[in-house]
């Protein structure tokens, strides 16, 4: 339990202390016995941050309060929030929409002044179908 919130702190801590460029690139994943696993974007990113780890390592601990982080152990893994847009824009995609699914989009959204958010709520309504349909598929098979 302690763990868990030690990880939830370092979490919030990990932006201030690493600042905003590298956050973007950058995702803590994990927290065990005192080692802080992050995610990057690439290999490169893993190797540039190698070399400023223990700046980042003292950072963490003074912004904590307390000696909490051993060691931080860089990986590759963590995808950039444009590239999990793209992402669920492409399964989304993949699954096609019924006549009836489009039917249920139009009536929800006619009624709406803001063209704007209508627009939106039309793609979220159209991603949650197609999310729940090909979980549906891939139960099935």
């Amino acid at each position: 339990m302690t763990s868990k919130l030690e990880e939830n702190a370092l979490r919030k801590l990990w932006p201030i202390a690493v600042g905003s460029q590298i956050a973007s690139q950058t995702q803590p994943d994990s927290f065990r016995n005192g080692t802080l696993f992050v995610k990057t974007v690439s290999s490169v990113w893993v190797q540039q941050l190698h070399f400023i780890k223990e700046e980042i390592l003292d950072k963490l601990n003074q912004l904590s309060g307390k000696t909490t982080v051993k060691e931080i152990r860089f990986i590759m893994g963590h995808k950039l929030v444009a590239e999990k847009g793209e992402e669920i824009k492409n399964q989304a995609k993949r699954i096609t929409l019924k006549k009836r699914d489009k039917e249920m989009i139009a009536e929800c959204t006619e009624g709406l002044a803001d063209s704007e958010l209508a627009d939106v709520l039309k793609r979220v309504m159209r991603a949650e179908i197609s999310r729940r349909r090909q979980m549906e598929n891939e139960k099935a098979h």
